[in-house]
């Protein structure tokens, strides 16, 4: 509740009544009429209205346990899993894009080749970006929509040691499955002049 709202629910006031009397509204009644301002607001949507939202929440939520399913597999390193949870939580045709700077930046169009190239990520031996020091730090969702906040050390190649970095992943779904993956860097000039002293070429 805003400090705003507050107010008007918790302080009392002076209020000119009706009639031919004053009075003074205090905190119980101020306090009980908005009790039932909301109640009477709850009440007015409709059954089918109830429906939707309940079935919103479902379907929001079997959003988020896709999610959850391919970041524990990527996490874990855990590659059947992980090609479970594309082949299954991603669209036939999704589009993942990713900052075309970096070295395996562009659009890689078709759950196929998503998934060869996410693979790479769990069965290589100088990553990258190693699957089990990604930390998820935040979600946000909203219909069909789901951002998510990583951070990881990310390792030029060529380069002895890492870069922290962290990246938004914007996440689209359609029917349930991922339908667009955007993957944007907080900082790609940073990885850029990581790649630039170990001498590696974009």
């Amino acid at each position: 509740m805003s400090s705003k709202d507050h107010h008007i629910f918790h302080e009392p006031r002076n209020d000119v009544l009706s009639g031919e009397g004053r009075g003074r509204l205090g905190r119980r009644d101020l306090s009980v009429a908005g009790m039932a301002f909301i109640t009477a607001s709850c009440m007015t949507l409709s059954p089918a209205g109830q429906a939707q939202q309940h079935e919103q929440r479902t379907r929001m939520s079997r959003n988020r346990a896709t999610l959850e399913r391919y970041y524990s597999a990527l996490q874990h390193k855990n590659a059947d899993e992980l090609r479970s949870a594309i082949e299954e939580g991603f669209a036939p045709d999704a589009v993942l894009r990713i900052s075309d700077s970096l070295p395996y930046g562009g659009t890689h169009a078709g759950r196929q080749v998503i998934l060869t190239m996410l693979m790479g990520f769990v069965t290589t031996t100088a990553p990258i970006i190693r699957p089990e020091q990604i930390k998820i730090e935040r979600m946000v969702e909203e219909g069909d929509s789901i951002v998510a906040k990583a951070v990881f050390p990310w390792l030029a190649p060529g380069a002895r040691e890492p870069i922290p970095m962290s990246a938004f992943e914007w996440f689209t779904f359609r029917d349930g499955r991922v339908s667009e993956m955007v993957v944007s860097y907080w900082d790609t000039a940073a990885c850029l002049a990581a790649m630039k002293a170990a001498g590696a070429k974009p």
